[in-house]
């Protein structure tokens, strides 16, 4: 299946031929259907997640047999879903291994999940006219079609992150050296996937072009740990997801599109924070099958995985 623009607009469930008898996991015992003989594998949050583990539930009434915590979409959960480790992995619509692997792309009809554009969240304090200005013309420039295309270079590829962060600077004209940011501090973290680390170092690098002393902590891990470090000020600036983000902090918030999720987003975040300017691009969750389970189950939808099996 051909990877689109169009995939980074649907959540999707990729799901492995074999089914695995037990995976250190609890259970959501599927009454016969086809999910309740699959293990989901995902990031630890996505089990307690309101678009996660709870939300297929209630959206779709989807209830895995198992769940076994592994990465954010990185290579741990991708290589489980490929050796047989997990049935079904939550990973993110710009990831090449959906083309590499033959993913099929479950659709989410009800809307699961929200809108996804990246955006800069920020500690309050660091978030200076130069600083935010320099933030901001990335978020105008930074597409879609940019995210696949960075995730090819550092998850397919292997090249240094640091590197390709550097190249998409220079051909978008953010390279140029400046002083809007002169005099500030910042420390510029990362989750634990390829394609946040790369834009943690295309904000850290353009923001030390424009003169601010910047340090980096990468692959932090999930929001529960990095969020806190925000508010605690052990870092100042981490790359986000809009409607994810929004959900993390309002797990009432039920805006879809990507102005009201930007719009909730700027009156949920916490005081001691701030969102800087959404970029177009977006990269939302995905729940995928291989071609031969899509086949054997007749899945076309996450609906599907709530049929009898």
């Amino acid at each position: 299946m051909k990877h689109s623009k169009k995939l980074a607009f649907a959540a999707v469930l990729a799901v492995t031929t074999t089914v695995l008898a037990a995976c250190g996991g609890s259970g959501g015992g599927g009454n016969g259907t086809i999910a309740g003989k699959m293990v989901l594998g995902a990031a630890p949050e996505f089990k307690t997640r309101v678009d996660g583990v709870p939300g297929l539930a209630k959206a779709y009434d989807v209830h895995f047999k198992g769940f076994k915590a592994l990465d954010a979409g990185g290579p741990l959960t991708i290589n489980a879903l490929k050796n047989g480790q997990i049935d079904a992995a939550n990973i993110f619509t710009t990831d090449p291994s959906i083309d590499a692997d033959h993913f099929v792309v479950l659709q989410d009809p009800k809307n699961l999940y929200a809108a996804q554009n990246v955006v800069p969240l920020i500690n309050k304090a660091k978030a200076t006219p130069g600083v935010a200005a320099t933030l901001n013309a990335i978020s105008a420039k930074l597409t879609t079609d940019d995210l696949v295309h960075l995730n090819i270079q550092v998850i397919t590829d292997k090249k240094d992150p640091k590197t390709v962060a550097q190249q998409w600077l220079s051909d978008k004209g953010l390279a140029t050296s400046g002083t809007k940011a002169a005099g500030v501090h910042l420390t510029v973290g990362s989750a634990n996937f390829q394609e946040s680390v790369v834009l943690a170092e295309i904000y850290a690098q353009a923001l030390q072009a424009q003169g601010a002393s910047v340090s980096t902590k990468l692959n932090i891990g999930s929001r529960e740990t990095y969020i806190p470090g925000l508010i605690d000020n052990s870092i100042d600036l981490v790359p986000e997801y809009s409607g994810v983000l929004l959900q993390y902090f309002d797990k009432k918030a039920t805006a879809v599109s990507s102005n009201d999720v930007y719009a909730a987003l700027q009156k949920a975040t916490p005081s001691k924070l701030e969102v800087l300017d959404q970029s177009q691009a977006q990269d939302k969750d995905a729940i995928v099958v291989t071609e031969a389970t899509a086949k054997k189950y007749h899945l076309t939808t996450i609906a599907d995985l709530a049929k009898k099996g």
